[in-house]
């Protein structure tokens, strides 16, 4: 016949250890809140976006006085001034590197330019870029509120045209161009003329994959949990 000991365990608090334990399990636990509310801004995002785009473009005078201009869906007459044109360099397209073609409207009886986002191109090419006659233009409305971190100078040659730059910065634009640029950029419609690959990116990183991050770090919470009391009970 066989007998077994049953065992009995003691738990020890431990101080330096309890403390560093619960540095990591709020800090596991903030993360994972942080991810959830990432979830929810780029779910609501998206859904604002497939709704807007689809909706009749407004006059551009018209959506200025919206509280909200994210994703507006407008139209604007005005004349491209090609020779201001921006070229954002390592840009993707199906992983090949190459730019994104920014430039400006000047819209009749307006100060400030637009900045008309006209798509990738793998390489600058002065004929396609050049547009001189007046047109109208239809496209949606982004908004600029994603910081890039970049080494060195943004705009790389001031004195060369096109302007090469690492990012999309007004500030820095204004002070090349000697103009005044509205704070935001219009992204051309896929289906308008004189522009390039229009596959615009909405989110870099989708809603699932932060909803996933989040349960990952609410699970990785619930393992230190039980890694702290393994650690803190002894055998008696």
């Amino acid at each position: 016949m066989l007998h077994f000991r049953q065992k009995a365990y003691l738990f020890k608090f431990k101080l330096s250890f309890s403390l560093l334990c619960l540095f990591l399990l709020g800090l596991c636990i903030t993360l994972g809140v942080w991810q959830l509310h990432r979830y929810n801004y780029k779910k609501t995002l998206l859904t604002i976006y497939q709704k807007r785009v689809t909706e009749t473009p407004k006059e551009f005078k018209e959506i200025l006085a919206a509280k909200d201009l994210q994703f507006q869906s407008v139209k604007v007459q005005g004349r491209y001034l090609a020779s201001l044109t921006f070229l954002i360099q390592n840009r993707f397209y199906h992983d090949q590197p190459g730019f994104e073609v920014l430039t400006p409207l000047e819209i009749p009886g307006d100060e400030k330019l637009l900045l008309v986002d006209r798509g990738w191109i793998k390489e600058p090419d002065d004929a396609r870029l050049s547009v001189t006659k007046k047109l109208e233009v239809k496209g949606h409305i982004k908004l600029l509120n994603e910081y890039q971190f970049i080494l060195g100078d943004n705009i790389l040659q001031p004195e060369k045209t096109p302007h090469v730059a690492q990012r999309i910065d007004m500030r820095e634009f204004s002070q090349v161009t000697h103009r005044v640029f509205y704070p935001f950029i219009l992204r051309l419609n896929a289906n308008e003329m004189n522009g390039f690959v229009r596959e615009w990116t909405i989110v870099t990183v989708p809603p699932a994959r932060h909803m996933v991050y989040a349960v990952q770090w609410f699970l990785l919470g619930l393992v230190l949990l039980i890694a702290y009391g393994c650690f803190c009970c002894e055998e008696v």
